[in-house]
């Protein structure tokens, strides 16, 4: 402790700044960095291609940000208490969680309903058991029981669909339609909510995330079906081979 305070002192004295000050400005560069439509790209893209091949990479991409966002968190916030008219930073946890990762990594939400009406038994039954989780962002029912983990059909809409959303409520945001994050809201709470209330409950958040559905539903759609029709020819040639052998027995 003597020997911090010791340095402490020289460098105050010297430059007029204490050690945790020092190291602040040395990663403000990262810091601002990290608040770009570039570094929301990239985290994506590097999120879902790890995830594509079975790696969490939720889980990699949050650690490596956390510290990032909750610096910018606590900026919008002194901001916000400060009466700033427009607060400094977009991309935020909530910003990642709720208009990003709708029902899950990739924005797999809309792929639930689809499922659910599907004409492919495993698809229907993957849509059940995954529709309770993705309402929560959990979505590995989604992505293991389609699947579209290792499943090449997939890989173009589980990395572009949450590039397209991201982008749009970056520009949306930028533009001031969007209001800016201030809260810390647990990922778990469905999208439309938590985007609402990390953002003082901004209404016009929740729509985005309905908009950001949307637009999921019609980029996942053609691949959908081209899914659902190879597992309803693999359904029914199974449905007749099993046929057949009742009939010969």
């Amino acid at each position: 402790m003597s020997t911090i305070s010791t340095f402490n002192v020289a460098l105050e004295a010297q430059f007029g700044v204490h050690f945790p000050q020092l190291i602040e400005e040395l990663f403000r560069p990262l810091v601002l960095a990290s608040d770009s439509l570039v570094a929301v790209l990239v985290s994506i893209l590097i999120c879902q291609l790890l995830w594509f091949m079975g790696i969490h990479g939720a889980l990699i991409i949050t650690g490596i940000m956390n510290p990032f966002w909750m610096s910018n968190l606590l900026e919008n916030q002194t901001a916000l208490e400060a009466g700033e008219a427009v607060l400094p930073h977009i991309y935020l946890p909530a910003f990642w969680d709720f208009f990003l990762l709708v029902g899950g990594v990739g924005s797999t939400l809309p792929l639930v309903y689809l499922a659910i009406k599907s004409r492919s038994n495993q698809l229907k039954s993957v849509g059940k058991v995954g529709a309770i989780p993705a309402i929560f962002n959990i979505n590995e029912p989604i992505l293991f029981g389609f699947p579209i983990i290792m499943n090449p059909l997939f890989l173009v809409p589980f990395v572009v669909v949450p590039m397209i959303n991201a982008t749009l409520a970056w520009f949306l945001t930028s533009a001031e339609i969007l209001d800016r994050v201030v809260l810390m809201i647990p990922w778990s709470v469905p999208a439309p909510i938590g985007a609402a209330w990390a953002a003082n409950g901004s209404v016009i958040n929740a729509l985005m995330v309905g908009f950001a559905m949307l637009n999921s539903y019609f980029i996942y759609l053609p691949f959908f079906k081209a899914h659902e029709k190879i597992l309803v020819e693999q359904e029914a040639e199974r449905a007749e081979r099993m046929q057949k052998r009742t009939a010969s027995s």
